[in-house]
Parts: structure tokens; sequence; C-alpha cells
């Protein structure tokens, strides 16, 4: 497609991903504008392009629709004059993978009609399907509508401001001094409100004129916000149309629905490529996105859970609500003295059928004791499962003897950024710390073994030491006995025993200093690697910006 106003040349044939694309000009668009000159015609089919397409009906529709596309959008160009125009409105949908393609081009088609077209707009869009389960369609509407003429309308029409009543009606007061009537068309009237200065006069123009305030009104309603839901809530009508039961969307939030689940964030495609670069060891980090929509669904499997439980507790509730109605009728369906007696009317069983009397009364018992055991264990569960919730996310309410209380789910944008911030620092020091913890591990292992053998030594120079204090040599051990301590264990001398445990306390004190010394040095260690590990991360941001500063030149040239 090429810019008749810059001269430049945009090529889109590389784009794979393309199935399907289309033009529809709406009812007054010029219809020469449709028309495709027999001279492009035959220089594109001396093209190398359409010499190599096997199917070469296709190429050549394919160029038809590309050029009546570059026909329009240079029209819009020569009309937008104003230094702000936009020059046309972008959607994004999605499409259902149930559907066929078939059926996503006929649907959408008619979706496009019934809503753009039918009102005045041009309609360039195209289906995108890279096989990844994420079809969709790219759309892009006109901003200005086509007279009968077939030339370009307003978008905007500027008018005099006049003085409305509360309900939004113009005040009619001909006996106003500001009062003012078109003349051409008489419809238009009303009182104007005059420009004031800053001493509350009525400002004049160059030529002495009064200035009167005027305002843009819409002449479309295209650009009403109200749109937006309106054009939404009509893709989930045309979706829901043609797809079953279970798979029916809502183009409403979950708080409009009045479901308690958590709604998931927008990841896109940079978040997942993130993701699968840090899957594969090429990137530090994961991506929070990614990471903030998984804590999101185990804390959705949890409310569902939660549901479920209270569901079956209702059940069990409204199961023994019956059967105690059972027994209540049961009970008054006799009278003190016999003469009001009721047939026999037993308690209804669990199954809906009538038992003997002493069948009810024992499975009522049972029924009874079996609840309250399984309300028990529900409740016991129902616990667990909120202590698990508020582990993951402290947003939901506690439980209680009165039940369940579920407090507002509340995610600001303080909350999102905290957690970025906190997924970013806990990965960066998992990583670094693990070999750090390792290696911290194993000397404390080993100075603690060194630490216990130089106590076992000390406590057994101290042990030798008091016996030697209190006895001296022990003496003779008796008749029967084979000579002194001194001679059957041979202690050494006073000097040598000093000596040895002045050694063994100064190891002592050397394997402690040793071991503060080591874990200064680990400590240094961890924060020289924490501060070469923040360098790097600063010098890549630098490289980054660098990159994206030198593409911006490159760009406004």
């Amino acid at each position: 497609m090429k810019n008749e106003e810059t001269g430049k040349v945009s090529y889109y044939t590389s784009k794979k991903e393309v199935v399907y694309t289309s033009l529809m000009m709406c009812e007054n668009a010029p219809p020469e504008w449709m028309n495709v000159p027999n001279e492009n015609i035959k220089r594109f089919q001396k093209s190398i392009r359409y010499q190599r397409a096997e199917d070469k009906e296709a190429a050549l529709e394919k160029f038809k629709i590309v050029f009546r596309k570059q026909r329009l959008w240079n029209e819009v160009l020569k009309v937008e004059k104003g230094a702000n125009a936009q020059f046309g409105r972008l959607f994004e949908f999605s499409l259902p993978k149930e559907w066929s393609r078939t059926e996503q081009i006929e649907y959408t088609t008619d979706f496009i009609q019934r809503n753009f077209m039918a009102k005045g707009m041009c309609a360039d869009w195209s289906i995108h399907d890279k096989g990844d389960g994420n079809p969709h369609v790219h759309l892009l509407v006109t901003m200005r509508p086509f007279k009968k003429n077939h030339t370009w309308g307003n978008k905007e029409i500027k008018d005099w401001a006049f003085v409305r009543d509360e309900a939004g009606n113009i005040v009619i007061d001909e006996t106003h001094p500001n009062w003012w009537q078109d003349k051409k068309t008489p419809e238009r009237h009303g009182i104007r409100i005059p420009v004031l200065d800053a001493d509350g006069n009525q400002k004049l123009d160059s030529r002495n004129r009064k200035q009167w305030k005027r305002e843009v009104t819409d002449a479309t309603g295209w650009n009403n916000p109200k749109n937006c839901e309106l054009w939404r809530s009509e893709w989930a009508k045309e979706c829901n149309l043609h797809l079953k039961k279970e798979q029916q969307t809502d183009h409403r939030s979950y708080k409009r629905q009045g479901k308690i689940e958590i709604p998931t964030i927008h990841e896109g495609a940079d978040a997942r490529k993130i993701e699968e670069k840090y899957q594969s060891g090429q990137a530090v980090s994961a991506s929070w996105k990614v990471e903030e929509n998984r804590i999101i669904k185990k804390q959705n499997t949890i409310l569902k859970k939660l549901q479920e439980v209270f569901g079956q507790v209702g059940i069990l509730l409204k199961q023994w609500k019956e059967r105690l109605n059972d027994i209540r009728r049961k009970q008054r369906s006799y009278s003190p003295d016999g003469e009001y007696d009721k047939p026999d009317r037993e308690p209804t069983g669990t199954y809906g059928r009538d038992v003997p009397r002493d069948g009810a009364a024992g499975r009522t018992t049972q029924f009874v004791s079996g609840t309250e055991s399984k309300i028990a264990g529900i409740k016991q569960r129902v616990a667990r499962a909120a202590s698990n919730l508020a582990k993951h996310r402290g947003t939901v309410g506690t439980i209680g003897e009165e039940g369940w209380r579920s407090s507002d789910i509340e995610r600001g944008k303080s909350d999102a950024e905290r957690r970025k911030s906190a997924m970013e620092r806990i990965s960066g020091e998992v990583e670094r710390r693990e070999p750090v913890i390792a290696e911290t591990e194993r000397g404390i292992a080993e100075l603690q073994n060194r630490l216990e053998k130089a106590r076992d030594v000390d406590e057994r120079f101290k042990k030798l030491k008091a016996r030697r204090a209190d006895g001296g040599n022990a003496g003779n051990v008796g008749e029967h006995g084979k000579g002194t301590d001194t001679e059957r264990f041979h202690y050494p001398a006073e000097g040598q025993r000093n000596t040895n445990t002045a050694r063994a306390t100064e190891r002592i004190a050397e394997l402690m200093r040793e071991a503060e010394q080591r874990e200064q040095s680990r400590e240094r260690t961890s924060l020289k690697e924490r501060i070469e590990a923040n360098k790097r991360i600063v010098a890549e941001r630098e490289r980054e910006k660098e990159k994206s500063r030198q593409h911006n030149r490159g760009m406004s040239r």
C-alpha cells in the first residue's frame, strides 16, 4: 500500500497470520472507489508475486482489495487536515475457536454489516490466526460520514451555546436581551451565553462584534462513550447465537454478573514471550502478569471448592429439615386417649418409601448422627480452605460459627505495583542466594563438627584435671589391686597437663575466630554479588534505553 501524501510504500506480504481480509463500503460511499484500473491489474499480473502464486485468481482478488483500501485511506488523509485529526477507529475482538473458518467470516461480516455499515461507516477488517488457539479480528472504521451526493460530511457541528434548564432543554424566552433565532432555520433559537472578560464585561472581537460561547456537538453520534458498551453487547449476542449453552459468553464483568470469582488480567503477547524465555532459562525473571494470573486461578479454584462445599451443606440441612418435619408430623398423628388417632403414618424413608416404625426411628437417629459428623468434617475442610486462601491473598473473608462472610476483593494499582516489585526481587534473590546458602550450610556443618571435637577434648582434660586435684595419686587399690592409679594409667606430669589444656583452649578460640571470619566473609561476598547483579541490571537497562533512543532517532529521520 502506498501513502500518496508521503510517497512511502508499506509491504504486508510477509504477514502469514492474515488468513482473510475484506473491505466493506457503506451505501453513500463513492462507487468509483471500488474500481481498479486495468493498467494496474496488468502491471500486477506481470509481477513475480503473481507469477509465483499457486492460486492466481485469489492473488488477483487480494490485490484488488488492497488497492481499494489504499484508495479509501488516501482519501481520508486528504480530507482530514487537522493536526490532531483522528483518521479511524480501531477494534480488536476474539473469535470463538468452536467456529470454522467459514463461520468466522460469515458471522463477523453480519456483525459489521449491522453495527457499522448500516450507520454509514466504511469497514476495513482482517482475521489473524497464528495457529496458537487465539483467532481474532482487526477492524478499522472511518470517522467521517458520507452525504447522499457521495461526498464527505462533517464529523462535528459548531453551534451557539444556549441556556438550558435542569432537564437539559433549551430555555425559551423571546423577551430576553440575549435571545437569538436563525432566519434561515427558525428551529435554531435560544438565549445565547456571552463570553466575559476578567471584569465581567462581554468580550469583543477585532471588528467590535460581541463574542458568544459556542459548543461542538457530534454530528453522527458515533463518538458517544455508550457505543462501546453497545458494540460489546452486540458481539456477545452474535457469539451466543451460534454457540452451545455451556459455551455462552458475557461481555459484563464478574462484579456486574454477581460472581465472586477474581478476574484475570490481560497478559498480551510480550508477557507470554517473557514467560517462555524464563521457562527455557533465557530470562532471569518471569513475567509478573503471568504470575499474577497463576495466583488468581489458584484462588478461583479455592473459591469454587468453597461454593461446592456450601452447596452440599445446604442440601444436607434441607434434608435434615424434611426429616424433622416427618418426625413432627408422625407425633401429631396420635391423640392421648386414642379417640382421634389417625391412620399409621410412618416417617418418609431415605428414598421416599414408608418403612416400619422401628426402622424409621433407627434410620432417623442414624441420619442425624451421620449429618452431624458430615457437617463437622465440612467445617474443617472450609476452615483449611480459608486459611490456604488467606496465605495466597488476604482478600477473602473469615469463617465463623454463623457461616461464610466474603470480604470485598480489591485489586488496585498499588497492589499490582507492589506485587510486581516483590516478584522481581524474590525471583532474583532466590537464584543468587541458592549457591551461597548451600555453601554456608556446608561450612556451618564443618565448623559444628570441629567445635564438637574441641569441646570433647576440653571436657576430657577438665575431668582429668579435676580427678588429679581431688586425690592426687589415688594410692593403692588394696591387697587385690595391681598398683596405684599413677602406675596403671600413667598420668602425664602436671606441667604437661596444663600445657595440653591451654593448647586446647587456644585451639577452640582459634576455631571461633575462624568461624566469625568465615561468616563475615560470606556476608561480604553476598553483598558484593548483589551489588554486581544490580550493576548488571542497570547496565542492561541503559543499553535498552540507548537502543530505543537510536530507534526513535531513526524513525524521526
